[in-house]
């Protein structure tokens, strides 16, 4: 399941990198949930689009042709090969260049037809920033279980089993001979399970990537699991939920991941106070449209913070990276050939994805609101 994750990034940071041979690169990302009516509205959504972009940009017959046959290889996509529980679908074409990608996420995304220079991957890339994986560890003082979340759901990594602590074995139910341990040792059976567990829950880290974990248990076993743990792996942790033995699997993921997205846009938050407090000369934060691109494509940025909503129109550099708010026939970076596009603050994470930054996305955070929208923390001040 992680691999899914995995390769949905490889594919973008490629995607990040690609540029139409031709004229003109064509996106396409469109819901596929149940909640919508997309096999209907979708064709006539596509096609609507594609004939208003196509008349507005002015492009050439035999650019329009090919582009009409990437539209007309996504439709039949849509009827005939959407995977099951997708929800969302993101396409991109260069039918001169031989170039078809396609991504599908458990995540509706916005009906939207673009025809620019480079795929428009800020949608996949906002997808994959709320949607990041992160590990479950249900906790008891005898049974325990770490589950590894990625976008598709959870599987059960690792089942570890501690000391018995009842009376009765827990199979036969018949009385354990073990049962001598209940009493004498039974808090240091419990301390030597929890560091079993957590030197699992280590390992999964470092093997996973994973940034987050939530916990799932009792409140006090909680609280002496946290005291068992390593300090790095302690850190991890961003979200606790109370155990509840009724719940099936998939209801504790729910719930956990209602937890790990509320801390996470906390995170962001405090990211966001960081970055503002860090402004100006010696600190580590940037600020603004145009001092975010320079720090980006300079490879200072170690985090790039963007607002969900933030979208406005611009002109891009064909040849370097320069991108601007404002109409400009030639870059005044590099004198070469512009283009519009519908999103400049897209350029912004194309770039960064292409550079390996990190990439975060932010929503209703009233201090990014007032650094523009899009902020970054440097590498160093």
């Amino acid at each position: 399941m992680i691999d899914s994750v995995i390769e949905a990034k490889r594919k973008v940071k490629v995607l990040a990198g690609a540029r139409a041979v031709g004229d003109a690169f064509l996106t396409v990302t469109v819901s596929t949930s149940r909640l919508d009516d997309w096999r209907v509205v979708a064709p006539t959504f596509l096609n609507s689009e594609f004939n208003r972009l196509t008349k507005e940009t002015g492009v050439s017959k035999e650019t329009k042709r090919l582009l009409q046959a990437d539209v007309d290889h996504v439709l039949d996509l849509l009827k005939y090969d959407v995977t099951p529980g997708t929800e969302g679908l993101a396409v991109f074409a260069d039918r001169q260049g031989g170039f078809f990608e396609r991504i599908e996420l458990p995540f509706r995304l916005m009906n939207r037809l673009m025809i620019e220079p480079s795929p428009y991957v800020r949608p996949v890339v906002h997808a994959i920033a709320l949607l990041e994986p992160f590990v479950l560890a249900q906790v008891s003082r005898d049974e325990s279980s770490l589950y590894l979340v990625d976008v598709w759901g959870a599987s059960q990594e690792d089942e570890l089993t501690g000391p018995w602590l009842r009376s009765s074995d827990r199979e036969t139910g018949e009385m354990s001979v073990k049962r001598y341990y209940a009493a004498a040792r039974q808090d240091a059976l419990v301390d030597l399970h929890f560091k079993e567990v957590g030197a699992s829950l280590g390992n999964l880290i470092e093997t996973s990537g994973v940034r987050r974990v939530a916990l799932c248990a009792q409140h006090d076993i909680a609280s002496g699991f946290r005291r068992s743990l390593p300090a790095g792996v302690a850190a991890k942790i961003v979200a606790e939920i109370p155990f509840d033995a009724a719940a099936t699997t998939g209801q504790m993921v729910v719930n956990v991941r209602q937890a790990v997205e509320k801390a996470r846009q906390e995170e962001l938050a405090g990211l966001a106070d960081r970055i503002k407090e860090g402004l100006g000369k010696g600190g580590r934060g940037i600020a603004g449209f145009d001092d975010v691109l320079g720090a980006v494509a300079r490879h200072q940025v170690q985090i790039l913070l963007v607002d969900r909503n933030y979208r406005v129109p611009g002109w891009r550099c064909l040849d370097c990276t320069w991108a601007g708010l404002t109409a400009a026939e030639r870059c005044p970076a590099c004198g070469g050939k512009t283009a519009p596009v519908s999103d400049v603050v897209g350029e912004i994470v194309r770039l960064a994805v292409l550079l390996n930054g990190q990439v975060e996305v932010g929503e209703d955070i009233p201090t990014l609101d007032e650094l523009g929208g899009v902020a970054g923390m440097l590498r160093y001040g």
